[in-house]
């Protein structure tokens, strides 16, 4: 049987999510594969005395890649990595577009970059900037809910300092970020990023402005992308969808959650 089809004799159930293909989200989503889900899964065969009661790392990590095959096939092996210089990141002030970011973090990146991202998503604002592209995917909800599951499990082990806190921080030792270490609570906001991003349902309306703008984009002669440009209620729909990302990726930190969704 194919990963991610319904076991004979039962029907999934799935919804519509949109999904931003931007490197920043997309470095969490793959992070909660590789820094969490897979190291649980490889423990579940070593040292199974050492998992935290309850959880399931095999079934967990069956949900993951179930939902990475939902994805659209270039978001799938792209497992970017956070700016590699933050203070060069946040000593960076001057800024061209007229809604300068509040300010910089780890997911803070060039506007070279953010424009690298953007291209070839045709989408535009109403005053010419591209916007980083968005998909719908249909993503089956025990997935979700199986992961859902799992962090619960997780919060409360590393919180406590229950039985499998000890296996996570072994992980999290093993599995260092780029700029500095991880952490076992670090490792599962990997997870309720992807979690409270792709959990909730789109509004209708938002989901019924942005729908037309979802089919890959028509091409020019050129080859490049053919311009879509926003209408005004385009827009806001989409700039909710920006927040709603940056709020999952940032909870609680109105000035990175600013910067984050500029980016958009």
């Amino acid at each position: 049987m194919t990963l991610g089809e319904d076991t004979p004799g039962t029907v999934a159930v799935r919804r519509e999510r949109l999904v931003p293909g931007d490197p920043a989200w997309l470095w969490d989503f793959h992070g909660a594969h590789s820094l969490l889900l897979a190291p649980l899964a490889a423990a579940a065969e070593r040292e199974p005395a050492q998992l935290p009661d309850g959880v399931d790392p095999v079934a967990a990590l069956t949900a993951w890649q179930a939902l990475c095959a939902a994805l659209p096939e270039a978001l799938r092996a792209y497992v970017p990595e956070p700016a590699d210089d933050v203070t060069e990141t946040a000593d960076r002030t001057e800024r061209t577009g007229p809604a300068a970011p509040a300010g910089d973090g780890v997911y803070g990146q060039a506007e070279e970059e953010r424009d690298r991202v953007a291209r070839g998503s045709g989408l535009r604002d109403p005053d010419g900037r591209e916007h980083i592209p968005v998909h719908l995917v249909e993503l089956a909800v025990r997935d979700l809910d199986t992961l859902r599951a799992l962090l619960d499990r997780l919060t409360r082990v590393v919180a406590g300092r229950l039985h499998g806190a000890a296996l996570l921080d072994r992980i999290a030792e093993q599995h260092p970020y780029p700029l500095g270490p991880s952490t076992a609570s670090s490792l599962c906001g990997h997870l309720r990023i992807l979690l409270d991003t792709l959990g909730p349902e789109p509004a209708p309306e938002d989901l019924a402005l942005l729908r037309p703008l979802l089919a890959p984009p028509a091409r020019t002669d050129s080859g490049e992308p053919a311009s879509r440009v926003l209408t005004t209620e385009q827009e806001a729909a989409y700039r909710r969808f920006a927040h709603r990302v940056a709020d999952a990726v940032h909870p609680g930190d109105l000035r990175e959650s600013a910067a984050f969704a500029w980016r958009y």
